[in-house]
């Protein structure tokens, strides 16, 4: 079936869709908290804890992160160069990089929410600074391992970009870009837009 990396796995959702589904999945997080829960959560896959700007990335069919995580990213538009630079080197050709990002943080301020999962679960809250280019979440994350309780907490800085500028690198990087407001039938939340960029050829 090929191989995929997703890169900020999270708590394993999407590598599991994907692992029983019959690929490859090799999942790369920067938190131990997270890549704890992916590991129960998708036992299919194989994960490691690295933060995606360095992280060794495998040869691979496609590369994935969604949920904003290359965003998360600090140094802006010449961090995510480099990081589409070792994407675009890893994938074969043809391969697919597949993410989202957010182009707008109006109307995503909200107070706790809370995932939940077996043995595990995480409150988000989330603000928008006042110059509109950063969404802030607060994370605290329980887990129940062997009969205790854990709980850790997170802080992550999401950066807003402009889908031409963000357009632009890819193609620099050799990619050819689609971006949308879905993947598929599956509908962004306000604010997100989706991308899928091939790799071309060489740069």
């Amino acid at each position: 079936m090929g191989r995929i990396v997703e890169v900020g796995c999270g708590s394993g959702l999407v590598a599991r869709y994907l692992s029983d589904r019959g690929y490859d999945v090799r999942g790369i997080d920067v938190s131990p908290a997270m890549i704890a829960i992916a590991r129960a959560t998708a036992p299919g896959a194989r994960f490691r804890v690295a933060s995606l700007m360095d992280a060794r990335v495998p040869v691979c069919n496609a590369i994935v992160g969604v949920g904003e995580v290359l965003t998360y990213v600090p140094g802006g538009l010449p961090a995510l160069r480099r990081f589409f630079l070792r994407a675009h080197a890893a994938l074969r050709d043809g391969g697919v990089l597949i993410f989202d990002f957010l182009h707008t943080g109006r109307g995503r301020t909200y107070p706790a929410k809370t995932m939940r999962g077996t043995g595990w679960s995480i409150t988000v809250r989330a603000h928008v600074d006042p110059s509109g280019r950063t969404l802030t979440r607060r994370m605290a994350i329980e887990r129940s391992m062997a009969g205790r309780t854990r709980r850790s907490y997170e802080t992550h800085r999401v950066r807003v970009y402009e889908r031409q500028r963000l357009a632009a690198v890819l193609a620099r990087c050799g990619f050819e870009v689609q971006m949308a407001r879905a993947f598929g039938r599956l509908r962004l939340i306000a604010g997100d837009t989706a991308v899928v960029a091939r790799k071309t050829g060489r740069i």
